[in-house]
């Protein structure tokens, strides 16, 4: 059983206009790092091969990304989808499922922050937060299941 979940805000005049942002910005800092280019010229390369790294994985992974939900062999997994490349995030026996209940956030310092996030922006009608047992600790995840998803998880908690 798998559910993929895509961000449905996405604006394509949006991510045009961050693009361009990122792109003014690093040719502004190309443009004054030119100034040391004589003094260190293998640093100023690696300082704007990293920015140009660091742009293009943060516009892939904030625009051009996708969750998938799975549940397989009494597991659930969480992948980021970019493309036709699925990325494994996390990994967890419903066994070690303590409990799934709505996410409400009405007042940002009565929640803990989970520690993973498999959502994009949405109501809050969709949202809820499990929490896992993992060794000692319990951590806890938000996500936005569909209805399957959701029935299989709850019988499977503890």
């Amino acid at each position: 059983m798998e559910q993929i979940v895509e961000n449905k805000n996405k604006s394509g005049i949006k991510t045009f206009f961050i693009i361009i942002l990122f792109v003014v910005l690093i040719d502004l800092i190309i443009f004054i790092m030119d100034k040391f280019t004589q003094d260190f010229p293998y640093i100023t390369t690696i300082v704007t091969i990293l920015l140009v790294v660091i742009s293009c994985s943060y516009i892939l992974i904030k625009y051009f990304s996708k969750y998938l939900y799975v549940i397989a062999n009494e597991q659930i997994v969480f992948y980021m989808v970019i493309g036709k490349r699925k990325f494994e995030t996390l990994r967890i026996d419903l066994q070690n499922l303590v409990d799934i209940k709505p996410y409400k956030n009405k007042s940002k310092k009565s929640k803990t922050n989970p520690d993973y996030k498999f959502i994009f922006d949405g109501t809050e009608d969709s949202i809820y937060i499990g929490r896992y047992k993992n060794g000692e600790d319990i951590n806890s995840f938000l996500f936005s299941p569909n209805e399957k998803i959701l029935k299989k998880l709850k019988r499977s908690e503890k």
